[in-house]
């Protein structure tokens, strides 16, 4: 495995930590799975182990309790209680609808109840992203369609915030409540004094992607990640200045950004000396997002290296105003004349096209459309909208119910890389395996047993990079 893989970093499904009386409990994210570990102020005692992945430690009653997958491939997670030792486990279904680590509001229908607030009515078709509260007051983050708005609610008032939060944080002293907001290339922390409508930076400006923000007393803690720094935990005190966030320098050149066409957002990274190419990943979803975050895969490109390219297409998950974008009106061509774009400025040398679910797809219409591509890797994806039509996920049913795609029978005729899980609940292995007859030649196949959408599992990992590597060595 290339060495940026073996890395570890604080988990990016949220909540990420749990700030516990023995110190901080963390939720790492490695390649040989998932699992919780506690800081004592001396070094980290790992609290599970095993092939079960744990995630989203939540403290709360005196129970650390963990989302635990006993399926990956089907996207199945429990709640266990982790310690104290000793404690008959809780073990229930879950689907983790607050990512700030608590739920101790009721919703019923259209609205959020708090005991001493009393109900909160939401706008029609507002959807919760997230929920903070206080002994005597609510805040609630909003979503509807694009737009994001920020509620906060007492006892007799009501005030409002709209603008580009992707998340809340604790309340602090002064009625001030903390907003991660989006600022492209990165997210910062702000307190937002929602009396007076003042906001104050918590975090230093710079290319850098907050995740979360906790309180414990007089401490903040945050997770944080950057084109060139893995996601970590840290911790400052309230009312200080600024956090500083502070990039430890790596083997490569800074990552940097750039808006492609004026328009589109990219994140890049170069390798050390000439590059050999240029290497273009592009996000899923397929309203998916590229910010200015660590990643292994890209990393692991840079060393071996290739420019790596990771644009932001039309209808990307940004919401800062300034980079806004609206949807693709035919996905697999809207989309791949952004791409074109994002290729005549940023390219260098050979192109290779690649990325996972939609973005593989997206890859394998570059392709076709792009003559200077030498190749596409696509990861967990698909070739042909039909491939979905007999997928029974929720999500991707939904999608397919609005989504209309550009015609998108003729395959590319350059080689290409396709991984994909024998248990993939989202795109239909077989669908996409009865394309192999027609890709060209030197093409590789990479059929993972018991993996679902992704390579989610540390043999699947060995299995898939690898040769992927090697298969890109080919090309360029």
């Amino acid at each position: 495995m290339p060495a940026p893989f073996l890395r570890s970093q604080v988990d990016g499904a949220l909540p990420s930590f749990a700030l516990t009386p023995r110190g901080p409990v963390v939720s790492t994210d490695a390649w040989s799975g998932r699992d919780l570990a506690l800081w004592d102020g001396r070094g980290w005692t790992r609290l599970t182990s095993g092939p079960l992945w744990h995630t989203a430690p939540r403290w709360a009653d005196g129970l650390l309790t963990a989302e635990v997958y006993d399926d990956l491939a089907a996207e199945h997670a429990v709640t266990r209680t982790v310690w104290p030792d000793g404690h008959e486990p809780a073990v229930r279904e879950t689907h983790v609808s607050f990512p700030n680590g608590h739920e101790p509001a009721a919703r019923e229908g259209q609205v959020l109840t708090h005991p001493v607030v009393g109900t909160v009515s939401l706008p029609p078709k507002a959807v919760v992203e997230d929920v903070a509260t206080a002994p005597d007051r609510i805040a609630i983050l909003l979503r509807r369609g694009r737009a994001r708005r920020v509620v906060c609610a007492g006892r007799g008032w009501t005030r409002h915030w709209d603008g580009p939060a992707t998340a809340l944080g604790p309340w602090l002293p002064g009625e001030e409540l903390t907003l991660v907001v989006e600022s492209w290339p990165g997210r910062s922390a702000r307190a937002w004094q929602v009396h007076t409508g003042a906001l104050r930076p918590l975090t230093e400006a710079g290319a850098t992607v907050v995740h979360e923000v906790r309180r414990d007393g007089d401490l903040l803690a945050l997770t944080w990640t950057s084109g060139d720094q893995p996601r970590r935990l840290q911790f400052a005190e309230i009312g200080g200045p600024p956090v500083p966030l502070r990039v430890t320098p790596g083997e490569l050149p800074p990552t940097t950004h750039t808006l492609a066409g004026g328009t589109l957002p990219c994140v890049v990274r170069d390798p050390p000396g000439m590059p050999r190419g240029t290497v273009v990943l592009f996000h899923g979803g397929p309203n998916g997002v590229n910010l200015a975050t660590w990643s292994p895969l890209a990393d692991s490109l840079a060393l071996a290296g290739w420019r790596v390219v990771q644009p932001n297409l039309r209808g990307s998950r940004l919401i800062d105003p300034e980079v806004f974008a609206p949807l693709p009106e035919r996905y697999g061509a809207d989309d791949v004349d952004d791409a074109l774009t994002v290729l005549r400025e940023t390219a260098v040398g050979p192109v290779v096209i690649g990325g996972h679910s939609y973005g593989g797809y997206l890859a394998s219409r570059v392709a076709l459309a792009a003559p200077e591509v030498r190749g596409a890797f696509l990861l967990c994806s698909f070739l042909r909208s039909a491939d979905l039509h007999e997928a029974e996920h929720a999500m991707v049913k939904a999608f397919m119910r609005t989504a209309r795609f550009a015609p998108d029978d003729t395959l590319a005729e350059v080689p290409l890389f396709v991984a994909h899980g024998d248990r993939d609940p989202r795109i239909p292995v077989d669908a996409v395996r009865a394309h192999l007859p027609r890709l060209h030649p030197d093409s590789e196949w990479v059929e993972l047993a018991g993996e679902g959408h992704g390579m989610l599992t540390d043999q699947a990992a060995r299995q898939v990079f690898p040769r992927l590597f090697r298969w890109l060595d080919r090309l360029g």
